[in-house]
């Protein structure tokens, strides 16, 4: 009998696929979009009002280019084009799309085009009726004897058809619709049918409805598939029989069992096809039976492999065996298509197997008994899912990232493969560039598309094989329809970190952790996403670690990202087994020098979203990881100032936001005409001394602080501090902001960080009672409380029993009286001690009290003098009970130094007590100006100085 030949491509076979069946999806680079075109729109809208003198000029520019004599010959063009705009073209694309049987993408089409136009219309009745009038102006046009605004729901409508039909890059019509659309709005605008804000702002509103629906409906997936898997699972080089769906986010009810027929070749040439068929899926040249050494650099234990076994052995004699158990001789061919010593779909005894001990092997040869002949049952590939190991390969699944599968292959081995589709790529782009621009020093150039996500990850598998780390091999890659599939070794027998018991996270394996990164660190690399999933055990006599999830590396790396490996990588053992035992065994690798350059950069924000989780559940884990690494610094310091790694926070943001809102509206409001004259009549004389008197205000906060502190505080150096808190509090809110600089100046002086936060606590509670007492002393003695003594006893009384009632309210009810202890207690404990402390000293208590006098009457005087400026006086009650009533109430808002809001309380109080309008504003504003902004500069300079200093 002649004897076999391979076929020219690789041998074709039925594969049995276990996947998640194709389904419309919602891709999240949708909506994305949707949020980028609503920024958009608003964008057009703010250029209309504030640069409408430019968008105006470039409309008109546009439309003088072209004589009337030209718009006159563009008439007939311009009907043409409408015409097939609104008639021909979407009928085209409609018909297109039923053609290819997709009824149900016309009707979403349909739908979105309507709810375009209509809410269009609702938009443009919105902005006619509500916008200001500079905004409508922008966006009017004059047509048919009348003023109307620019924005077609015509165009929009189309735009919306267009958008949910499909995409440029995989859809012929819309394309060459999407041309012509932009075609068509461009000589609008030059024949003056329409301004330019008002075509890219219809066309924006379009799109925006037209991806909402296709998010919220979702569309025909793109991913790659069933048989187009299976080819380009072969054309990475590996042959595979049986392909299933695995990992933490597959849900196991939702998987279903097909047959697949693959058409492609094995490999990218002929001569990797026949070296697959013969040699059992591996490459030419590499010199690995089957595609695979078993190891590679760096290995380590007494492992044939990372699959088991001896690799490539008992080939033959399992097809002698097979052939014999059938009936048939070598090379026959079989009933079903195959050939004797060929492994029929789902045999588990494929060549390799009878030779190999791997467990994956065990498991694959049970995993297909249970399907025999018949369609499996759901329960059935719930067990064939179940009964197959968690991937070791280039990377994790991560929910809405990726997808893994278990691949058994025609020779026996199992690989695992990933597949990166590219509609998910935008939530790791977003990731990485929120990374970049929150972290400093972390940031690097992104991924911004499905192939450099892939490259990435391909080259930092090859760089960690080559800097001998244990890491799973990549083997192959491929690229189909919107997809990019990584074929990667199976690491036998080997769990994640996370899963395993405390117990068994030996010495032994963390030592073998460290011995894998401190390789990759030698050789420049960074693995940047270190945690319990990410390092790779194999138990045994001698332990072995692998450490994979390279995707996020970088090469050539900086020493910072070599630190946060470091820490991530002993968090990850501190989170599990003690902060003790795993500094201990850091130690023996790691020098002094390096266990304490770690501390500046114990953060949780540095740390994988596995680790972060887990840090706040076990707060106390970092804080004792901090001190005990503290503990290598030189000093021996308990006080390590944190690296910044963080530009911003989302607190920041929040801040910033209210800020800028709170600065809108008191922007608008103000009638800024009405005070630059009345500020025209101020005297100058009297604000300067305002601005001199607020400066005293730092004297008596440094006096405070300086009385009621532990050890000696130098009085200038402390007063430098207040002045450095005015640059603080622009980030912060009121009293916010010096308290964490003055905490943070008595950590950098050596004191305990409990005792810091007592003696800064005791300082602002002893500030609230100094206010109260001047309040009550400035009543008692001038025997009259001003304007606001006109206030009706029988109000006063009714309001000191609402409060009592609401007092007594709450003490009785259990749930409010134990939230109240647990807000309050902590603080009087702190406090009380130094309370007891200051009392037995007579000349601390007497400056402290002298300090927060200081403070409050400067600006107190300060704010009667800015009045006093305006040519007009209050009362010293009235006075005091204004602004210090504003300055609670405008500080209680959590904006940074209670923009706006402390000067909407102060103009409020001064017309309560009787001033104008005009002037109640404008020395709520020059008192804030000169008391708040001017000071600003002044800080900013302070605090530089300090920072150099280390004294911040």
């Amino acid at each position: 009998m002649s004897q076999h030949r391979p076929e020219p491509d690789g041998p074709r076979r039925s594969v049995r696929v276990v996947d998640i069946p194709l389904e419309r999806v919602h891709r999240p680079v949708d909506l994305v979009l949707m949020v980028g075109c609503l920024v958009a729109i608003v964008a057009m809208l703010a250029l209309s009002v504030y640069a409408r003198g430019t968008t105006s000029g470039v409309t008109h520019d546009v439309q003088s280019a072209f004589s009337s004599v030209v718009r006159g010959i563009l008439l007939v063009p311009i009907t043409v084009i409408e015409g097939l705009l609104t008639i021909v073209l979407p009928v085209i694309v409609i018909v297109e799309r039923l053609v290819r049987r997709n009824p149900r993408a016309v009707v979403e089409a349909i739908a979105s085009a309507a709810v375009a136009f209509v809410a269009t219309v609702g938009f443009v009745w919105l902005l006619s009726h509500v916008a200001p009038d500079r905004l409508v102006r922008s966006l009017q046009i004059w047509q048919d004897g009348a003023l109307i605004l620019s924005i077609s729901p015509s165009v929009a409508a189309l735009a919306a058809l267009l958008t949910t039909t499909g995409t440029r890059a995989t859809n012929r019509a819309v394309a060459v619709s999407w041309t012509l659309l932009w075609v068509a709005l461009a000589v609008s605008v030059i024949t003056g049918d329409t301004t330019i804000i008002g075509a890219i702002v219809a066309a924006l509103l379009g799109r925006a409805f037209g991806l909402a629906v296709r998010y919220a409906m979702g569309v025909l997936s793109e991913r790659v598939h069933g048989a187009d898997l299976v080819d380009a699972i072969r054309r990475a080089g590996v042959d595979p029989l049986n392909v299933v769906r695995i990992g933490d986010e597959t849900n196991a009810a939702e998987l279903r069992l097909e047959v697949a027929t693959p058409q492609g070749a094995i490999g990218y040439s002929l001569i990797a096809a026949r070296a697959a068929q013969a040699g059992g899926g591996g490459r030419p040249g590499d010199g690995r039976p089957g595609g695979s050494d078993g190891g590679h650099a760096g290995d380590s234990g007494d492992s044939d492999g990372p699959d088991g076994g001896q690799p490539g052995g008992g080939g033959a004699d399992a097809q002698a065996d097979d052939a014999q158990a059938d009936g048939t001789q070598a090379d026959e061919p079989r009933a079903d298509g195959t050939r004797a010593g060929e492994p029929r779909p789902g045999d588990a005894r494929a060549p390799g197997r009878a030779a190999s001990s791997s467990s994956d092997g065990g498991h694959w040869r049970g995993v297909w008994e249970l399907v025999g002949d018949e369609p499996p049952t759901e329960t059935t590939v719930q067990r064939i899912v179940a009964a197959i190991p968690e991937p070791a390969t280039v990377t994790m699944e991560r929910e809405g990232w990726n997808r893994v599968y278990a691949v058994d292959a025609f020779d026996g081995r199992r690989w695992d493969v990933v597949v990166l589709d590219e509609d998910r790529q935008v939530i790791g782009m977003l990731s990485q560039v929120w990374t970049a621009l929150q972290l400093r020093g972390m940031g690097r150039r992104s991924a911004t598309n499905l192939r450099q996500a892939a490259d990435r990850a391909a080259l930092m598998s090859y760089a960690a094989v080559a800097a001998g780390v244990n890491t799973p091999r990549l083997h192959g890659v491929a690229e189909s329809r919107a997809s990019v599939v990584l074929v990667g070794e199976h690491v036998r027998g080997a769990q994640a970190a996370d899963s395993l018991a405390a117990e068994e996270l030996t010495d032994e394996v963390m030592t073998a952790a460290w011995h894998q990164l401190l390789t990759a660190h030698a050789a420049g690399l960074s693995h940047r996403n270190l945690s319990g999933e990410s390092v790779l055990v194999v138990p045994g006599a001698r332990p072995q670690v692998w450490l994979s999830g390279w995707e996020q590396g970088e090469i050539a790396s900086p020493s910072l990202t070599r630190r946060i490996d470091q820490f991530q990588l002993l968090a990850t053992f501190a989170l599990r087994i003690g902060v003790e035992r795993a500094v201990a065994v850091a130690a023996e690798l790691l020098t002094p020098e390096e266990l304490a350059a770690l501390a500046p950069v114990v953060q949780r924000v540095v740390l994988p979203p596995e680790l972060q989780s887990a840090a706040r559940s076990h707060k106390h884990v970092l804080r004792e990881l901090r001190t005990t690494l503290a503990g290598y610094l030189p000093e021996q310091s308990d006080v390590v100032e944190p690296l910044k790694l963080t530009r911003f926070s989302a607190r920041t943001v929040v801040m910033t936001t209210i800020a800028l809102v709170a600065g809108w509206v008191l922007l608008t409001t103000l009638n800024f005409r009405d005070i630059a004259e009345r500020m025209g009549e101020a005297e100058p004389g009297w604000l300067v001394v305002a601005f001199v008197l607020g400066m005293l205000t730092f004297l008596g906060a440094a006096m405070g602080l300086v009385a009621f502190s532990p050890t000696r505080l130098g009085l200038w150096r402390t007063a430098l501090v207040q002045v450095a808190a005015s640059v603080v509090v622009l980030v912060a809110p009121a009293g916010v902001g010096p308290a964490a600089l003055n905490l943070r100046f008595m950590q950098r002086r050596r004191i305990d960080t409990p005792m810091a936060v007592a003696t800064v606590a005791l300082l602002q509670v002893s500030q609230i009672v100094t206010t109260v007492l001047l309040l009550v002393a400035i009543a008692l003695f001038t025997g009259s409380a001003g304007a606001l003594s006109q206030l009706p006893s029988r109000t006063i009384v009714v309001v000191l029993i609402a409060l009592a009632l609401i007092a007594g309210v709450v003490v009785s009810i259990p749930a409010l009286r134990r939230f109240l202890a647990a807000k309050i207690m902590p603080t009087l404990r702190q406090v009380w001690p130094r309370v007891l402390w200051v009392v037995g000293q007579p000349g601390r208590l007497a400056m402290g009290i002298g300090g927060n006098l200081l403070m409050s009457v400067g600006y107190l005087a300060a704010f009667g003098f800015t009045l006093k400026a305006f040519g007009f006086t209050l009362p010293l009650t009235t006075l005091a009970i204004v602004f210090l009533t504003g300055n609670t109430v405008g500080a209680a808002v959590p904006t940074p130094g209670g923009i706006g809001a402390i000067e909407a309380a102060l103009s409020t109080g001064l017309g309560a007590a009787g001033i104008g309008t005009a002037v109640a504003l404008s020395t709520a504003v020059v008192f804030r100006v000169l008391t708040f902004w001017l000071r600003v500069p002044i800080g900013w300079v302070a605090l530089r100085h300090l920072q150099k200093r280390g004294e911040v």
